[in-house]
């Protein structure tokens, strides 16, 4: 096979790709053999069909399937000859057709990174402070965690603020039912919004087995714009009031978060918030050393790597406002173009801090081995508490792998170039 490239420009080449007669050969006599298998025609058995008569009626169907194989398997070899490394889906031409017997050759172009050496990692200078974990830190998680194993228990008096309520209610307009206007046996929070305000303040004071009527006006930003500013009559159930209740900080509340006692517990807080500091103050140096990098190393950086990471961001942000993660008065300045707008220039950011990263790994010759994979995978398991035969398998299957292997990589730069630090 010759190989040849024509330099478009430092991030895009042609490849100039010509296939030897006997490739050709090989692979057109295996489509034929494939396809004399399936097919049926009168007159003969499947699989001793001449092949005279499969030419005959399937030939530019033949032809077109050895094309596309013969790129397909000509294509990853012409990219490893050259040592490429594309970023974006080959754009094929193709001149003259395919023809038994002779050379076939077709062009690819493709955007590719740029062979780049970067300066200035070795002994970079860079701000890192200490972690202290403050007593009060520590307190305040507890005070947390307190109120996120807060339970409610069921009380004889009227109903307050904070209050879990089951309620049964029905809307009306005008008389006429709201659509999804009705519920039983409906339980909520007084104060957390489920409800309309008016609604959530007729429940105030409201006892056990009480019923009201109460007049309720629709915000002007409600989610259903037919509603909006329009004010309905709702009648109301009150059926149990539960008031919260905040666990007492003692060795029983630790033993249910199986721990041995509040002491325990604490070390445990504390050991926590340090780690979360010390990732946080990772990442801050991540940032710096970066920042520097890319400020001290120029090159060119491929257009379509580029476009990966905002046509990435962009979508991960619709997904967002699809699944009402993003407040209604922010989703409405989310259009695809505005979103455009604010992501180049941080997509552009994160494909040169991709390269830099990957050229460092290059330099210094750091990888990660599917041994260190595999054991990520284990640990993964164990913190979400999963099997690990059947995430890893979810992990194979859902394309990950990869994902793994390439932040397991990048922390080890890092690793390497803090290791390094002046």
């Amino acid at each position: 096979m010759k190989v040849s490239i024509e330099d478009l420009s430092p991030v895009k080449k042609r490849i100039l790709i010509e296939v030897p007669p006997e490739d050709v050969d090989q692979e057109m006599e295996a489509v034929y053999r494939e396809l004399g298998e399936k097919v049926s025609i009168d007159g003969f058995r499947k699989g001793k069909i001449p092949k005279a008569v499969l030419e005959s009626r399937y030939k530019d169907y033949v032809l077109g399937e050895v094309v596309s194989k013969v790129i397909e398997n000509s294509y990853p070899k012409a990219i490893m000859e050259k040592s490429l490394s594309p970023v974006s889906r080959p754009d094929i031409d193709v001149k003259e057709g395919i023809k038994q017997g002779k050379p076939f050759s077709y062009s690819a172009t493709v955007e590719v990174r740029p062979p780049i050496k970067v300066e200035g990692y070795i002994g970079i200078e860079f701000k890192r402070e200490a972690v202290v974990v403050a007593d009060d830190e520590v307190e305040k998680t507890m005070v947390a965690l307190r109120e996120n194993n807060a339970y409610y228990n069921e009380v004889e008096r009227p109903a307050q603020e904070q209050d879990m309520v089951l309620v049964d209610f029905e809307g009306f307009i005008e008389d006429k039912p709201i659509k999804n206007g009705k519920a039983s046996d409906f339980y909520t929070i007084i104060g957390s919004k489920k409800l309309v305000p008016d609604i959530e303040n007729a429940l105030i004071g409201m006892k056990k087995g009480e019923e009201k009527e109460v007049k309720a006006r629709f915000p002007n930003e409600y989610g259903h714009k037919e509603l909006a500013d329009k004010e309905g009559l709702f009648k109301l159930k009150l059926k149990v009031v539960k008031e919260r209740v905040l666990p007492v900080l003692d060795d029983e509340f630790a033993k249910d978060l199986k721990l041995d006692n509040v002491a325990q517990l604490k070390d445990k807080v504390r050991e926590g918030i340090k780690l979360q500091k010390e990732a946080a103050e990772k990442e801050k140096v991540k940032k710096e050393i970066l920042e520097k990098l890319i400020e001290k190393n120029s090159f060119d950086t491929p257009p379509a790597l580029v476009a990966n990471y905002l046509q990435s961001m962009i979508s991960q942000t619709l997904e967002k406002v699809k699944k009402g993660m993003v407040r209604p008065e922010d989703a409405a300045d989310m259009t695809y173009e505005k979103l455009r707008e604010k992501y180049a220039k941080v997509a552009e950011i994160r494909a040169k801090e991709e390269m830099i990263l990957d050229a460092i790994a290059r330099q210094e010759n750091i990888t990660v081995s599917a041994e260190e994979v595999d054991l990520r995978i284990r640990e993964i398991a164990v913190q979400r508490y999963q099997n690990y035969e059947g995430l890893k398998k979810k992990i194979i299957e859902e394309g990950s792998e990869s994902i793994i292997m390439a932040g397991m990589l990048e922390d080890k730069v890092f690793d390497f170039v803090i290791k390094n630090r002046q």
